[in-house]
């Protein structure tokens, strides 16, 4: 067995910790020599469980990693390095790490250069890190949400010293721009723009794992929206554990609303964010999804428990009126948008009123989906010490009947949408049998249609025919080929290449000293056809066109068009094989 060396373990008094200011750093991403040699022709392998956070967490580390020279593999017999990327939020998460980890032990035990990493929000938790380590002696590295911009220098201490190492930081952490990325799509994409929770809920573990509340810049956040714009990515989804909150600790003026205005300001063609608070939940912020289409008219809202008693023990800062006055507003302005939920059931001391409470509220928003859950409690947090006397029948029970009425207004809301042409984001094959497609409408509800495979990516029109509660089975009303084509036709459009071809080629063409040289090229042609046969005519006909020639060489401009032209006929190479 390796030896194992704790560098640092978590601590819950640490993460508490909101007295410290935030550090702005950014990544200067150098490989140590030690990991560019192990990585050479090895491959690396990272399961996710959990949020939309982990997943951009993911491809962070898929970015540090492919910097280093490793490559993907989906298969985790392949891999050299394996990191299991953890959830803290639900007890079940927690069981299938487990299990995940105990899958690479014969590995782990038949190759020695093997490297097994465990990760993310479970390893913030006091005992897990080091629980895993003195359980599973052939996990190589631990560390967590903090130490991710560290990644490669973990690693090489892991290689050059041939020992295990625990490094879990605790610290509420900072800021860091440059991080390298390998997205998992290239046409949805993942931003963050804050990081961390200050609500302290008293069944949630998130504002100890993930640090304090900090905000990203604007000018950041905005820059990299840009670049996935220009890219051709069609939705980018904002992140923050509380979005609402974003840019307060910024005390520079900017806030959620500003932000998201900037970014729907980009032109791409869907936006989204995740997730709200309600009671930091503004008027302006409102103002701003219904002024812009492409801002989706969806919107993930947790309310947790409908009773004011319930959501005083969680910790939450809101009413259950305030709630619905919320919902009221944001329907006044938006009629259709379709409102999801989280709710718990069987938070501790729960009372059949304060359950019927949260049916009723339910029932009077008529949710288009929820996640539900039965109230499992995470260690540390001050609801896991409340001593709870109602029985796991009743939650059970509870939970069953919440299912009920949440399907209730699921089904009706997916009724509505029969008849109705929607336009959907294309994941690409569904499982529902051959040839089906499977996408995402704006309100968020998959859809299932046939059509070719080669229109994964594309953005296309399809006819509702049939609901199925939580999908939605359609009909492609477009012309395959045709979507296609605009597909392709947007991703020219948001080429830089090609922006700056035709910007080039357009300023030729009204400009017109550039006119009088193509007219001057023209008859200088023809002078020197014209002289052939007369040796001194020609001769001046031949210097004349060589002066002409010197002229539209030596232009700035026109040598601009000319040197981006292979480049421009490789894309378009491209294009005709995206058409393929």
């Amino acid at each position: 067995m390796k030896k194992c060396e704790y560098r640092s373990l978590p601590s819950l008094k640490e993460a508490r910790n909101r007295a410290a200011s935030t550090n702005n750093i950014v990544d200067d991403l150098k490989v140590p020599e030690a990991v560019k040699k192990y990585a050479k022709g090895r491959y690396f392998f990272i399961k996710t469980f959990g949020c939309q956070a982990n997943i951009r967490d993911e491809e962070t580390m898929a970015g540090y990693l492919s910097r280093a020279g490793l490559v993907r593999t989906l298969d985790p017999a392949n891999a050299s390095i394996a990191i299991i990327n953890t959830c803290a939020v639900r007890e079940n998460a927690e069981d299938k790490v487990y299990g995940e980890i105990g899958s690479f032990k014969a590995k782990a035990e038949k190759d020695p250069s093997f490297i097994l990493g465990v990760s993310g929000c479970m390893m913030q938790e006091e005992g897990v890190a080091k629980f895993i380590e003195e359980t599973y002696p052939f996990v190589s590295l631990i560390f967590g949400t903090h130490n991710l911009p560290n990644l490669l220098h973990l690693l090489n201490d892991v290689i050059t010293k041939r020992e295990r190492l625990v490094d879990v930081l605790s610290f509420p952490g900072e800021v860091v721009e440059g991080l390298p990325s390998v997205r998992l799509s290239s046409f949805e994409a993942y931003v963050n723009i804050s990081y961390g929770c200050d609500k302290f809920c008293t069944y949630c573990i998130v504002p100890y794992t993930r640090g304090k509340e900090r905000s990203r810049k604007a000018i950041d956040v905005v820059n990299e929206c840009k670049a996935l714009v220009n890219a051709g990515y069609k939705e980018i989804t904002l992140l923050g554990q509380n979005v609402n909150s974003y840019g307060l600790d910024l005390k520079d003026g900017t806030s959620f609303a500003s932000l998201l205005e900037s970014v729907a300001n980009l032109g791409v063609k869907r936006l989204r964010f995740l997730t709200s608070y309600p009671s930091q939940f503004t008027d302006e912020t409102i103002d701003v999804m219904a002024r812009h289409d492409n801002i989706v008219k969806w919107l993930h809202l947790p309310v947790q428990s409908g009773s004011d008693s319930c959501l005083r023990r969680m910790g939450r800062r809101y009413t259950r009126g305030e709630y619905l006055s919320l919902v009221s507003r944001i329907r006044a302005k938006m009629p259709s948008i379709a409102l999801t939920t989280d709710i718990i059931v069987g938070f501790p001391n729960e009372t059949e009123e304060e359950f019927e409470d949260t049916l009723s509220l339910c029932k009077e928003v008529g949710y288009s989906a929820a996640f539900t859950f039965i109230y499992s409690p995470r260690k540390g947090t001050p609801a896991a010490a409340i001593k709870d006397d109602v029985s796991d029948k009743t939650k059970h029970e509870r939970f069953v009947r919440l299912v009920e009425v949440v399907e209730e207004s699921t089904a009706k809301h997916s009724e509505s949408l029969i008849g109705k042409t929607l336009s959907v984001l294309v994941e690409g094959p569904g499982k529902k049998g051959e040839g089906m497609l499977t996408g995402y409408a704006e309100c968020g509800k998959p859809v299932n249609f046939l059509g070719p495979e080669y229109l994964k990516g594309a953005l296309v029109n399809v006819k509702i025919k049939e609901s199925h509660t939580y999908s939605l089975m359609g009909e492609l009303v477009d012309d395959p080929l045709i979507a296609k084509a605009k597909d392709v036709a947007f991703l020219m459009e948001k080429d830089p290449l090609l922006h700056e071809f035709l910007a080039l080629t357009d300023k030729i063409s009204v400009d017109p000293i550039y006119h009088e040289l193509g007219e001057n090229l023209v008859q200088a042609k023809k002078d020197l056809a014209l002289s052939m046969g007369d040796e001194k005519k020609h001769e001046v006909a031949l210097k004349a066109y060589e002066d002409v020639l010197s002229k539209i060489q030596n232009d700035p401009f026109l040598a601009n068009v000319t040197s981006l032209t292979p480049l421009v006929e490789e894309k378009l190479v491209e294009v005709r094989d995206l058409l393929k």
